[in-house]
This record gives C-alpha cells, sequence and structure tokens, in this order.
C-alpha cells in the first residue's frame, strides 16, 4: 500500500500530467480514445501498486522499464522513459528528468517553462533552467 508522501507524490505528477496535456502538442490528451471515451488526460493511480492509465488505449500499463513495448502503452520510447521517470519519483521522492521538453516536442519556450516550472514547484526537478534550443545546448558544451 502507497504511504502518504506516495499518494501526495501521485496527485502531484498527475497534475503536471494535465497541464503537460494543455499545452502545445497536447502529450497525454485525446479528444477521444479507442473504448469512445472523450477528452482522455493519462494519469497514475494505486491499485494494488501504482500504474499508469494510458490516454489513448484507456488501459492501465505497468510503469517498470520492461521494454520499449509494454501492453496498453500508445506513446513512444522518449514518453515510456518520462512515465518511469515519473514512476520513480512518485515512488521513491527523489528527483526526475524533463528531457527532451523543447523544439523538437514541438513545445513552445512559453509552453516548456510553464511544465519546468510545475515540475520544479512539486519537486519533480531542481531547476526550472535549460537550454531550450540545441544552439543553446552546444553553447554550454562548448563553453
Amino acid at each position: 500500500m502507497p504511504n502518504q508522501e506516495q499518494i501526495k507524490r501521485m496527485n502531484d505528477i498527475n497534475d503536471l500530467i494535465k497541464l503537460i496535456a494543455s499545452i502545445d502538442r497536447r502529450i497525454f490528451y485525446r479528444s477521444e480514445n479507442i473504448s469512445g471515451e472523450l477528452n482522455q488526460i493519462a494519469y497514475f493511480k494505486f491499485r494494488t501498486k501504482l500504474f499508469f492509465v494510458d490516454d489513448c488505449t484507456g488501459e492501465d500499463v505497468y510503469p517498470y522499464e520492461l521494454g520499449h513495448d509494454p501492453n496498453g502503452f500508445s506513446h513512444g520510447g522518449n514518453v515510456w522513459q518520462l512515465i518511469n521517470s515519473f514512476r520513480r519519483f512518485i515512488i521513491t521522492g527523489k528527483y526526475g528528468e524533463l528531457r527532451d521538453y523543447k523544439e523538437i516536442w514541438a513545445y513552445s519556450y512559453e509552453g516548456c517553462m510553464k511544465i519546468r516550472q510545475k515540475a520544479k514547484e512539486i519537486g519533480f526537478i531542481e531547476t526550472a533552467d535549460y537550454p531550450y534550443s540545441f544552439d543553446e545546448w552546444m553553447k554550454t558544451k562548448l563553453n
């Protein structure tokens, strides 16, 4: 059974997922999923263990790194890594990572900053600062 801190972190991550689902490309949101349910947003829930409920399939996905094609998961490898990072944070409280939330995922700078600020606010990441573009990232590597 989860403890109170884990439940709080799960609720915080679910709020972060809702924010991600509301900005720019809207990853984690489906206007209609496979089952015909409308306006679905992915989320985490505890049963006997922690599960991720996929926005597209509506299925409970066991969020542990057992491969890149878990049953019921409709997203790609980068999102799978993010889901596993969310899971680690929910279970352990250790910082996660929001890698690739920049232009390559079709998120604006403003959208990225809202996501990163919320992630920092809930303790998922340490800092909201990051190099937004590849050019900015290269500058940090060359300096």
